[in-house]
């Protein structure tokens, strides 16, 4: 989640740190008061610093002068917050420099402040404090990255098993929106694909019987088409309380009716939640057009005469894609012998005709386990065609890394 800059610095025993000043004399001077510490490079001027931190960073600690030409040290520093989110930013000041301090407290969200002149004890000492709120900004971090990865293994599964046919659609869907970030060349892509993943999430309140109607396009009772179009408000309200997935809560909540691209609300945050959406009512369209039989070209044709509707280059960039499926040998597996990784080629049903897994679906170990139970209970019997699969990566991406 986080940019190249934002990345943890390589340490070689001593921190490492960048100042930026204009006075290239006050830099030697702050830069040789730390030197024992603190592997310290240098910046004149802000222009410069933000070279540095994009092409040699990143960096522990940014400490900046406030004042400064072209920008001051508030306005930097808030650059630098966008750049490098993880470094820990501080600000040197004068007396006069209270409104701008706090300028600089409100848009750069610096740690802490120094007054000038400064000690080379004090500013080693702030120095310290630094890299140690560092470190545990870190240790949290990887916590929190641990904890969302596993949170959404656990709620892919629980999906997988509780509604096979809405997994089935939500990794195709992935699919989708994979292909076209990786056409048009998006960053942060983890969030897109979580979003696919999971846009099916509020679909375990419905039955499978009324999914495979929605999949093959029959048509729906007013009840139940008013069921179905709660499902995104439903995902929504799940994940919108896990840490760091908000956005994707958004993106799945307005993948129906994406928002308007409207200045007053144009912001970073914004921008990739409408996107993510007009990604899913893109790849979700396409989808039902190829689920109800038709051709790819087709659908894509389809998709082109509605670009008010359908962003024009992301339908555009679905025109080269091909469904994974894996190796295309097909194997007669029994049941008792499946195992994680091989793809389903036909739906799995128990003796009852209850939907285990539908066709398309890769054996997880907890879909492994439920069928040895259905086994046992002697509902779940025989052979089934399957062929290996490779493994999703949209996982292990959600951690930002």
């Amino acid at each position: 989640m986080t940019s190249e800059t934002g990345a943890v610095p390589t340490r070689n025993d001593k921190p490492k740190i960048l100042f930026v000043d204009d006075d290239p004399l006050a830099l030697e001077g702050l830069s040789r008061s730390v030197y024992r510490e603190f592997k310290a490079d240098l910046a004149e001027g802000p222009e410069a610093g933000l070279e540095k931190i994009k092409n040699d960073g990143p960096y522990i600690v940014v400490i900046s002068d406030m004042r400064m030409p072209v920008m001051d040290g508030a306005e930097f520093l808030s650059r630098v917050r966008n750049i490098a989110p993880d470094s820990i930013r501080v600000m040197l000041t004068g007396c006069a420099d209270t409104e701008a301090a706090m300028r600089a407290v409100n848009e750069g969200r610096i740690f802490r402040f120094l007054n000038k002149p400064v000690t080379g004890e004090d500013l080693a000492q702030t120095l310290r404090g630094c890299v140690a709120q560092y470190d545990l900004m870190r240790r949290e971090k990887e916590l929190l990255e641990k904890t969302l990865t596993g949170a959404i293994r656990v709620l892919a599964e629980v999906l997988q098993l509780a509604n096979p046919v809405a997994f089935s659609k939500g990794a195709r869907i992935c699919q989708y929106v994979r292909h076209i970030a990786r056409k048009l060349c998006l960053s942060d892509t983890w969030q897109y694909e979580i979003a696919a993943m999971l846009s099916e999430l509020g679909c375990l309140t419905l039955t499978p019987d009324l999914l495979e109607t929605i999949h093959h396009g029959e048509p729906l009772s007013p009840e139940n088409e008013k069921r179905y179009s709660q499902h995104p408000r439903i995902a929504h309200d799940l994940l919108v309380r896990i840490p760091r997935l908000e956005l994707v809560a958004d993106m799945i909540l307005q993948q129906k009716e994406v928002p308007a691209d409207l200045p007053q609300f144009r912001s970073p945050a914004a921008d990739t939640v409408r996107r993510g959406a007009q990604m899913l009512k893109v790849s979700l369209a396409f989808d039902g057009l190829l689920s109800t039989g038709t051709e790819r070209q087709e659908a894509l044709l389809t998709l082109s005469r509605s670009p008010v509707d359908y962003d024009a280059q992301m339908v555009a960039a679905l025109g080269d894609f091909r469904l994974s499926r894996g190796p295309t040998e097909l194997r007669p597996v029994d049941v008792c012998d499946l195992r994680t990784g091989m793809i389903l080629n036909e739906n799995l049903r128990s003796t009852t005709g209850v939907l285990i897994a539908s066709k398309g679906h890769q054996v997880s170990p907890a879909l492994m386990k439920a069928v040895r139970n259905f086994v046992e209970d002697g509902t779940v019997k025989g052979t089934v065609l399957v062929t290996v699969g490779t493994g999703e990566t949209w996982v292990s991406k959600a951690a930002g890394r």
